[in-house]
C-alpha cells in the first residue's frame, strides 16, 4: 500500500523547517512501503508564512511559548502564562497581533497580557507567522512581522454535517490539564461553531529543583455563527470570551487577579462581483479586557503596603477591503481604523487611596488607507508592490489628577506636552520580487518602509514607588520609520529542503527604553528616540535520510545596535538553534531534538532590561505519536530530559520577592507530557 503523508509532528522543528517551503509526497513504486520524498513544486507564494497548527506542537501553557518552534521567534518569559513574542528582535506593537482579524491591546501596564496570551491553539485551526514586512493589508507598523491566529471555519462550513474535535493534555510540571472541544454544524450554507477550553497550571521547577511562581486558570469559549454563499461570499459574526485567573507571575512584583477579555467580531463577504470591482470585505471588532493586579492576594505580602490596580482596554477595529483584477495583477485595496482605549489606576490597598495613574484614560487614533497589488509576471516570476498612508492621533484625559500630566513628581516640561494632543502622518511603502531560478532553487528580495507610532506605555505611562517616580513616558516621542531590505533562497529537492534568510533594518527614531535621561532622577525609567539598525538571519535545513528517517535543523540570529551612542540594543535574542531527527513508520513517529543557544553578551544595562549577560544552554527534547485509530491519537514526550537549568536571555528577569532581581526566571526542568486527541 502506497500512503501520501506530510513529515507529522514532532514538535519545535518541523514547522520551522517547512515554513516557507512547499513539500509534497511522491507515490512508492517498490515494496509496497510508505514513501515520504520532498519534491520540486510550484513556484512559492509571494507571501508565505510559516504556520503552526495544534496537532504539530506539544502542549503548551502559553501560545508564544509555542512560537519559539519558529526559527527568528522568540519569547520573554515573565510566568508560565503571558509570554511576550519577540520576532528579528522586534517585540511588542512592533508586531502586528490579530485574534482571527480582531485586534486586541493589553490592559496591563506590565503586559501580564500580551495579545497573543488571549488566543490559544485549542482554540484556533492555526497560527501564521509572518516574519518581517510582507504586506501592507493589514493594519499600519508591523515592522518586525505579524502574528494572525485563524481559523477555517467558512471553508469547512462546505461539508455538510458535524466535525467534531476533542482533546486532553497533560505534564509533570507546570501545566496540570489542558481539556478542550471543538464542534461544527453545517448545513453547507448556514453553520454554527462552537469552542471551549479549560486549562489549569501549576508552579514550575526549574532544572535545579526550584519552584518558579507560574500559577494560573484559563477558561475561553467561543461562539461563531454564519452563512456561506459560497468560498468567497457570506456573512460570520462570533463572541470570544477568554478569563484568565490567579496568575502568578516571577517576573513582577504583583499577580493578575483577573484578565477576562471579550472580542465581538464581524466579517462580510462579497465575492465573484462584475465590474471593476470583484470582491468585498468589511471587518470590525470589539475587544475589552477588564484586569485586576494586586501584591497581597496570591502572594505574601512583603512590600510596605498591600497595592491593587484596576486596568482595563478597548480596542476597536474595522478594515473595508475592496479586490480588482486589471491584466495580471491583483489588486487590494482600501480603508482600515482602529482605536485604542487604555486607563489604569494604583490603589493603597487598606485605604483605597488613590497613589498614582499609569494610563489616564488614554486613546490611540489610526486611520489609514492602503493599495497593494500583485503581478505574476510569468511561471518563474511575481512582484508585490503597496502603499498605505496613516494618520496617528493620541491624548489623555489631562484633568485626572496623579497622572503624568498633573503629578508633581512629573518634571514641568513633560506635564506640559502630556496636556498637548499628539498625531503623526506616515507613508509606508512595500516591494517583493521573487524568482524561480530552476525547478529546485527560488528566491526573494523585499525593500519596505514602515512606520511604528508611540504607543500609550511608551508616551503617558507614570509609575511610583516609595515616593520616586519609577518609569515615565515622553510625549514628544516621534514614530519609528523602519527602512528593510531582506533577501533569500530556497531549494527543494527529492530529498533536500533548505531556506535562508538575512535581512538588515534601518531605523529612525527607534524607541529605547532608556535610564540617565536628561532631567530625570538617575534610576527612572523613560523612552527616547535614537537612531538604530537590526540585521541577521535565518537557516532551515531538511534531509530525508531515507523514506521514514529525516534529520532537521535551524539556526537563527539577530543583532540590534543603537548607532546614535554605539551601545547595543537591549533585550537581543543570541544565536540560537534546533537540531534534531524525525521518523515515520506506519502509525508511529517520534523525534529527538536538541535545543540550543549561544551565551548571550550583546546586552545594554542602561536600558533596565538587560540585567546581566546570559549563560547558554543545550536542552534535549523526546517526542512520540500513535495513531491509535483513524479518529484517535495519542502522543507524549519528555522536555529537557536531562532537567538541565538554564533560561533563555530574553526574559523580565526575578522580583526581588521571589529571587535575585538581577538573575533571569529559568525555563522548566525535565517535563513529562502527554495528549489523547479525538477527531470526527
Amino acid at each position: 500500500m502506497t500512503v501520501c503523508r506530510p513529515l507529522h509532528r514532532p514538535t519545535l522543528l518541523r514547522a520551522s523547517i517547512l515554513a516557507g517551503l512547499m513539500t509534497t509526497c511522491q507515490a512508492a513504486e517498490a515494496e509496497g512501503l510508505e514513501t515520504i520524498l520532498i519534491t520540486a513544486a510550484e513556484p512559492p507564494a509571494i507571501d508565505e508564512p510559516a504556520t503552526l497548527t495544534g496537532e504539530e506542537t506539544a502542549p503548551r501553557a502559553d501560545l508564544a511559548e509555542t512560537l519559539r518552534e519558529i526559527s527568528g521567534v522568540e519569547a520573554g518569559r515573565m510566568s508560565g502564562h503571558g509570554l511576550d513574542p519577540i520576532i528579528r528582535g522586534q517585540r511588542e506593537h512592533q508586531l502586528n497581533v490579530l485574534l482571527d482579524g480582531a485586534g486586541i491591546a493589553n490592559a496591563c501596564p506590565n503586559r501580564m497580557d500580551p495579545p497573543t496570551s488571549f488566543g490559544n491553539l485549542a482554540g484556533f485551526d492555526a497560527v501564521e507567522v509572518h516574519k518581517g514586512v510582507t504586506s501592507l493589508t493589514r493594519g499600519p507598523g508591523g515592522s518586525g512581522g505579524r502574528i494572525e491566529l485563524t481559523r477555517n471555519t467558512v471553508e469547512r462550513a462546505a461539508e455538510a454535517g458535524m466535525q467534531s474535535r476533542l482533546g486532553f493534555a497533560t505534564s509533570s510540571n507546570g501545566l496540570a490539564d489542558q481539556t478542550s472541544a471543538d464542534v461544527l454544524l453545517s448545513d453547507g450554507n448556514a453553520y454554527g461553531r462552537v469552542i471551549g477550553q479549560i486549562g489549569n497550571g501549576e508552579n514550575y521547577e526549574d532544572g535545579d529543583g526550584n519552584e518558579v511562581p507560574s500559577s494560573f486558570k484559563q477558561r475561553s469559549g467561543t461562539i461563531i455563527g454564519g452563512y456561506r454563499v459560497s468560498e468567497a461570499t457570506g456573512i460570520e459574526v462570533s463572541i470570544d470570551r477568554n478569563r484568565m485567573l490567579d496568575t502568578r507571575y516571577a517576573g513582577s512584583g504583583m499577580d493578575s487577579v483577573f484578565d477576562n477579555a471579550t472580542i465581538y467580531r464581524l466579517d462580510g463577504r462579497l465575492g465573484d462581483l462584475e465590474g471593476p470591482v470583484d470582491a468585498l470585505r468589511l471587518e470590525v471588532s470589539r475587544a475589552n479586557v477588564d484586569h485586576l493586579m494586586d501584591n497581597y492576594s496570591l502572594r505574601e505580602l512583603t512590600a510596605p503596603m498591600p497595592m491593587e490596580a484596576p486596568a482595563e482596554s478597548h480596542t476597536t477595529t474595522a478594515r473595508l477591503t475592496a479586490s480588482s483584477r486589471i491584466h495580471q495583477v491583483e489588486l487590494d485595496y482600501g480603508l482600515d481604523f482602529q482605536r485604542v482605549e487604555q486607563d489604569a489606576q494604583a490603589f493603597n490597598g487598606m485605604t483605597d487611596m488613590l497613589m498614582f495613574r499609569q494610563w489616564p484614560d488614554g486613546r490611540t487614533d489610526q486611520m489609514g488607507a492602503f493599495v497593494e497589488g500583485d503581478w505574476q509576471v510569468d511561471a518563474r516570476n511575481a512582484l508585490r508592490a503597496g502603499l498605505r498612508v496613516d494618520r496617528f492621533e493620541s491624548e489623555i484625559d489631562s484633568r485626572l489628577d496623579k497622572s503624568i500630566a498633573t503629578h508633581p513628581m512629573v518634571p514641568i516640561a513633560i506635564r506640559e506636552s502630556a496636556r498637548e494632543m499628539k498625531s503623526d502622518s506616515a507613508i509606508s511603502a512595500l516591494l517583493r520580487y521573487h524568482h524561480t531560478f530552476t525547478g529546485n532553487l527560488a528566491g526573494h528580495v523585499g525593500i519596505s518602509r514602515t512606520a511604528v507610532a508611540p504607543n500609550l506605555t511608551q508616551r503617558y505611562l507614570s509609575t511610583l514607588m516609595n515616593g520616586n517616580l519609577m518609569k515615565v513616558g515622553n510625549p514628544d516621542l516621534e514614530p519609528e520609520i523602519h527602512h528593510q531590505v531582506e533577501t533569500g533562497l530556497s531549494w527543494q529537492g527529492e530529498r533536500l529542503v533548505t531556506n535562508a534568510n538575512l535581512y538588515v533594518d534601518q531605523v529612525d527614531n527607534y524607541i529605547l527604553q532608556d535610564r540617565q535621561i536628561a532631567g530625570l532622577m538617575p534610576m527612572t525609567t523613560s523612552f527616547r528616540n535614537v537612531d538604530a539598525r537590526l540585521y541577521g538571519g535565518e537557516l532551515d535545513l531538511s534531509y530525508a535520510v531515507t523514506d521514514w528517517l529525516t534529520t532537521q535543523a535551524q539556526v537563527s540570529y539577530v543583532r540590534g545596535r543603537n548607532t546614535s551612542d554605539s551601545r547595543d540594543l537591549p533585550q537581543i535574542p543570541p544565536l540560537s538553534g534546533n537540531l534534531g531527527l524525525h521518523a515515520e513508520r506506519g502509525a508511529l513517529d517520534g523525534a529527538v531534538v536538541l535545543r540550543w543557544a549561544a551565551r548571550a553578551e550583546a546586552i545594554d544595562e542602561q536600558s533596565g532590561l538587560d540585567t546581566s549577560e546570559t549563560a547558554g544552554y543545550a536542552v534535549l527534547d523526546l517526542t512520540a505519536g500513535y495513531d491509535i485509530h483513524r479518529h484517535w491519537r495519542l502522543e507524549a514526550g519528555i522536555d529537557n530530559l536531562f532537567d538541565r537549568t538554564y533560561a533563555q536571555h530574553v526574559n523580565r528577569a526575578y522580583s526581588s520577592v521571589f529571587g535575585d532581581p538581577t538573575a533571569r526566571i529559568n525555563e522548566p526542568g525535565r517535563t513529562v507530557w502527554a495528549r489523547l486527541t479525538a477527531t470526527f
